[in-house]
């Protein structure tokens, strides 16, 4: 998605996630790793390596996708999101847009039914 798209997408989009049971945080970042906005219980500075985080591991989510494709023969393994789980809480991604979840309190499909509406428009 070109920029001039992501940036008429409204906070509203984050808020309706952010408002989803069990996401502590939410953010949207460019094609660069740059921060575009956030919601939730992330200050600016805090946000921005987020943006950075998730961008970097969605790109090694497409390396990893690349050499599957190669070692297997067998094409269509680009990925369109991941997840990073620990003990309490998770990272879930869909395209340029991320959020941070308690684990116990969240449905991971309303979580990945959410990024997946918001990172289309």
């Amino acid at each position: 998605m070109r920029r001039s798209q992501k940036e008429n997408c409204t906070m509203l989009d984050l808020q309706s996630l952010f408002a989803l049971k069990g996401v502590v945080a939410a953010l949207r970042f460019y094609d660069d790793g740059s921060l575009a906005e956030a919601a939730g219980d992330l200050d600016q500075i805090d946000a921005q390596l987020a943006a950075e985080l998730c961008y970097a591991n969605g790109r090694i989510m497409h390396h990893n996708g690349d050499a599957l494709a190669t070692l297997s023969s067998i094409e269509g393994w680009p990925p369109r999101g991941w997840m990073m789980m620990s003990d309490e809480f998770s990272i879930c991604a869909v395209a340029e847009v991320a959020c941070f979840v308690r684990n116990r309190e969240a449905s991971f499909n309303d979580v990945f039914r959410g990024l997946t509406e918001i990172s289309s428009k």
